[in-house]
């Protein structure tokens, strides 16, 4: 085979691809596609700071201060956030799909007016401090999806994916923010409202909402704030009513003829943002005059606004009688007449009562107490309030209740008055209610009254315990009268019946028989009765201090079983088993303590059951 046809047929295929090659230089390619990911302006909406629209020779221009977005041109207001969003993500999300150089269009005898961009039918100027963008659009594609547009500067016509509208047509009305309020609005520290129904004023101090004016209380936070949210939402129904009015008294927007007056005040703001109601207008009765401190001209709002009349003081109180935090709570202190009843908390042991005598506390009784008192609400009624209708008499009343977050730093010599803490504190002092009357409470830190409902304040005494004396500690007393491990236990000795039995732990780990001695430990004995000392818990304290004990059953041959914790001759604990108290009860005692307690029937007599058999 010959090597020349195929050298030739080598030399024509380069040839081919040279020409090729040298011809698309020159002609450029009809349409050349980009990447589809290809973005239309490389911005991040986030940086936009800057956007103005314009058809023919109408245009508005909007910039972004302190991430709030206004209108500038052709008036100063407050622009809508969310429009100018779509705008500006419709720029964003615009992908370029064909690119037309200027070579390829004079060679098909194609112009700018040929794709509606020699007289675009709307510019758009987007950007930021360091750049912009001017895009001019045309018309759209004849097949596809797509637009022509233009970024001035560049003379490429561009196929781009493009909803124009999103952009257009433009409006003014459509892009101001209807929002009477600003959608931006940082944090609100002051709230003030007026209206015939009367006049609040509130501050926000350290995360609480505060009553100033016409009282000085504290204010339901989630009611505030359900009250903010519910002016953030009203929205602006018109702004065709007139421009910087000679006579606002017409509308009804002066102060004295408005219906209604609100002013919030921002975190850091030098003025509030200010909304006066007025009159209701006479050729669209749904809607009312109103005036908007940051708004240039009189607009309309719906007359659903009205409804905020029916605000008032009472109904922005915190009806807690108490707003502490139980968990934060270290000391209480209960008082009536000479009873006093003293708790602490500590780190180690809990709650303890200091007095009438040092006992360790029922940890569930006093949170229960606590939460109790933190749950108590004043009545509806109640006008609230420094007052000096009731002046002189809050040393009439017999109970006093302080609570403190921080223990007292030292004990008041006058036994009249309850030490209080260097922290936070709350005191009150009320009266027992009579059947079907309100009980008034006195705060001494406010110096204020609140009237509490009797069924209110019959929820923080324990009911089993009605009535009983405030400073009574045995609701509070923890009705677990010995926790001994059984591996502490080495001897244990029951007396019952003139008769005393005895075991203990040998060296070797086996329960021996010390007393009678010729007896045999019963079976099961030893682990039911250290079953019960490990956890011995009474049906409830029946006397603190008993003189008399005969009364409860005690005397010489009551049963009586003695753990002994570290030998003959060291700690012990000894029940003593008095008599029956009612039909399921037993009265006890621990040796050593003046307080009597009840056990349930069936555990005293398994505590007193016999741990030695003779035969």
């Amino acid at each position: 085979m010959s090597w020349k046809p195929t050298l030739w047929i080598f030399i024509l295929v380069v040839l081919a691809a040279l020409f090729i090659f040298v011809f698309e230089r020159k002609t450029d390619s009809p349409s050349r596609a980009l990447p589809m990911e290809t973005p239309l302006l490389q911005f991040s909406p986030g940086t936009v700071s800057r956007l103005s629209v314009s058809v023919g020779t109408n245009g508005v221009e909007c910039v972004r201060r302190e991430g709030q977005w206004f209108l500038v041109k052709p008036m100063e207001a407050r622009a809508d956030e969310a429009r100018i969003k779509r705008v500006i993500e419709a720029l964003e999300n615009g992908r370029i799909r064909e690119t037309l150089r200027p070579e390829r269009l004079e060679q098909r005898r194609l112009t700018l007016a040929s794709f509606g961009l020699e007289t675009p039918r709307a510019r758009l100027l987007v950007g930021n401090e360091l750049r912009e963008d001017e895009v001019l659009v045309g018309d759209e594609a004849p097949l596809g999806d797509l637009v022509y547009l233009q970024i001035k500067g560049n003379p490429d016509v561009l196929g781009v994916s493009f909803k124009v509208s999103d952009v257009l047509p433009i409006d003014l009305d459509a892009l101001r923010d209807r929002s009477v309020f600003p959608t931006g609005l940082k944090k609100v520290t002051r709230l003030e409202m007026k209206h015939p129904g009367g006049f609040v004023q509130l501050a926000l101090r350290e995360g609480q909402w505060r009553i100033q004016q016409p009282i000085d209380a504290r204010a339901d936070n989630k009611r505030v704030e359900q009250l903010i949210q519910s002016l953030m939402a009203l929205k602006i129904g018109d702004f065709t009513a007139v421009e910087a009015p000679s006579d606002p008294a017409v509308y009804g927007l002066t102060v004295d003829e408005s219906v209604m007056q609100i002013s919030l005040t921002p975190e850091g703001a030098r003025a509030p943002l200010t909304l006066m109601v007025g009159k209701a207008r006479q050729d669209l009765p749904e809607l009312v005059y109103a005036k908007i401190s940051d708004v240039s001209s009189i607009c309309s709002i719906h007359r659903d606004v009205l409804a905020l009349q029916a605000v008032k003081v009472e109904s922005l109180r915190d009806r807690r009688l108490c707003d502490a935090d139980p968990a934060e709570i270290v000391s209480i202190v209960l008082r009536e007449g000479d009873s006093k009843l003293v708790l602490e908390k500590n780190e180690k042991s809990g709650w303890v009562i200091l007095e009438p005598f040092r006992f360790k506390a029922d940890s569930k009784a006093v949170g229960g107490l606590l939460k109790a008192v933190c749950n108590l609400k004043m009545a509806e009624s109640s006008g609230g309030g420094v007052t000096n209708l009731f002046a002189g008499s809050p040393a009439l009343l017999p109970c006093r209740l302080a609570l403190a977050s921080v223990l007292p730093s030292s004990v008041a010599t006058n036994p009249a008055v309850v030490p209080v803490s260097e922290g936070g504190s709350w005191t009150y002092r009320f009266g027992v209610p009579a059947a079907g009357s309100n009980s008034l409470v006195y705060c001494e830190e406010t110096k204020s009254w609140s009237d509490v409902q009797p069924q209110e304040l019959n929820t923080v005494w324990p009911k089993s315990w009605q009535p009983l004396v405030l400073g009574d500690p045995r609701p509070y007393m923890d009705c677990r009268m010995i926790e001994i491990a059984a591996e502490q236990v080495r001897r244990i000795t029951l007396a019952r019946s003139g008769r005393e039995e005895t075991v203990t732990f040998g060296s070797d780990g086996i329960w021996l028989v010390d007393s009678p001695p010729e007896g045999q430990i019963l079976k099961g004995a030893i682990p039911a009765v250290l079953s019960l000392a490990a956890s011995l818990r009474a049906e409830r304290i029946e006397s603190m201090n008993a003189t008399n004990v005969l009364s409860y059953g005690f005397d010489e041959s009551s049963p009586r079983i003695t753990f002994g914790l570290t030998g003959t001759n060291g700690i012990q604990k000894t029940v003593l088993i008095g008599g029956a108290c009612g039909s399921n009860g037993i009265y006890a005692m621990i040796q050593g303590q003046d307080v009597v307690f009840v056990l349930k029937k069936e555990m005293a007599q398994s505590l007193s059951r016999p741990l030695v058999e003779t035969r």
